[in-house]
């Protein structure tokens, strides 16, 4: 933080203050007599508070930002908090797995799979690369039909062509036309057959090709079906069910399941809550407020630490509620994080749990933005110590340590 970000502090009652201790000093100064004496040393000590303020100041925001960070992860009104966050554990992740969204309901379902969507795949004729085509000379048309769509394609035969040269003429009609269809070339020693998929599982994707013009479609053979497109099938919680696709949403539409093989038995799909997550965010939560806590009591001279107790007064708050999941508050102010305790219980009152960690989440947050919205000059000390009879008792930083100032000599007796 810069130093200039701070200038509004009020001045003039610190110059007023220390015009009015200078004249208190005649008396108890060490250096007498005093006739006149200079402002020098209080811009110095100005300086100075200001430097340390600008810098106690930074660090203030940046450990409340921090806590304010790792308290967000508890408030469930946030989608991507750890206490929303849910995982869908798979018994036999080689048949199917799974991936549950926040706040998932938890459950078990039963998934037995017993049949994988697949595309549709037409094989053409193998034949030597090298030899002539059996696609007649002139322009080619063809048609590729879906069950919502047809689309036509052309590419021009020369009579010199290879069979090869056919096979790659007709792919590449499909490819810059932008076809539902996939191509590739299957090749056997000096043998190739172009090889036509729908890009889809499913049957609502299975397509047929035939020729408009010309015998392209014939003469290389991908007329031919040789895997017809077909539905996953599967039973969940003992019900048969059907997809166009080999990934499917269960439970409401909060699980997403992908299937990878037929299953010989069926497979669990457990939906919890991520006690892990929940366990290295409590950490970090734990980390930051003890971090915030030795930086308060390090300043404690420098700030208006009274007005920042609130993070403490917050945590000696819910440390009843807190102390059932291992999280207590220590002697010195301190949290500690007991990680069996935590884990035992939060496995078992997950749900209250996240009551208790919500509202404690709620007044840290609030408690980070009173403290980066205050003015910057809110944070210095009070003026009780300069207004007080023993004007140079106080060693704080921001009364510009006046007894120290007198012990010192910095008032200068400009006589000599």
């Amino acid at each position: 933080m810069r130093v200039n970000r701070i200038s509004h502090i009020p001045y003039s009652h610190r110059v007023g203050r220390y015009h009015f201790q200078m004249v208190q000093a005649k008396l108890t100064a060490p250096v007498d007599p005093i006739i006149s004496y200079s402002l020098q040393p209080f811009y110095t000590r100005e300086q100075q508070w200001m430097t340390e303020l600008s810098d106690s100041l930074s660090r203030l925001y940046r450990y409340s930002a921090d806590l304010d960070r790792a308290a967000r992860q508890f408030d469930p009104e946030r989608p991507s908090s750890a206490v929303s966050k849910r995982l869908a554990i798979s018994s036999d992740p080689e048949t199917a797995t799974a991936q549950a969204q926040a706040h998932a309901k938890t459950g078990v379902y039963r998934l037995d799979v017993a049949s994988l969507a697949n595309a549709q795949a037409n094989k053409g004729k193998m034949a030597e690369a090298a030899s002539l085509t059996s696609v007649a000379e002139g322009q080619q048309q063809f048609f590729v039909v879906t069950e919502n769509q047809e689309d036509s394609y052309t590419f021009y035969s020369a009579a010199t062509d290879t069979h090869g040269q056919s096979i790659q003429r007709m792919a590449e009609a499909l490819g810059s036309q932008g076809s539902l269809l996939s191509t590739r070339i299957e090749s056997q020693g000096d043998q190739q057959a172009l090889i036509l998929e729908s890009k889809t599982t499913g049957k609502e994707n299975a397509f047929a090709i035939q020729d408009q013009k010309g015998n392209s479609v014939r003469a290389l053979g991908v007329h031919k079906v040789s895997v017809p497109a077909r539905d996953a099938v599967f039973f969940l919680d003992g019900v048969k069910r059907s997809s166009a696709n080999n990934q499917v949403l269960i439970g409401n539409g909060e699980v997403r399941v992908s299937m990878h093989q037929k299953g010989a038995s069926p497979v669990s799909i457990t939906v919890v809550p991520d006690h892990d997550g929940l366990l290295q965010h409590t950490r970090l939560l734990v980390d930051r407020f003890n971090r915030l806590h030795a930086f308060l009591q390090e300043k404690k001279n420098t700030l208006i630490h009274e007005r920042l107790e609130t993070f403490e007064r917050i945590s000696q708050a819910a440390d009843s509620s807190l102390n059932r999941y291992g999280i207590r508050l220590q002697s010195d102010g301190q949290m500690e994080l007991q990680e069996e305790v935590f884990q035992e219980e939060v496995a078992q009152y997950h749900d209250q749990f996240v009551q208790d960690m919500r509202g404690l989440a709620q007044q840290f947050r609030e408690e980070a933005i009173r403290v980066q919205t205050k003015p910057l000059g809110a944070f210095s000390q009070p003026f009780e110590d300069a207004a007080s009879r023993q004007p140079y008792a106080s060693l704080s930083t921001s009364s510009f340590r006046y007894l120290h100032v007198v012990n010192t000599g910095l008032f200068i007796n400009l006589l000599f």
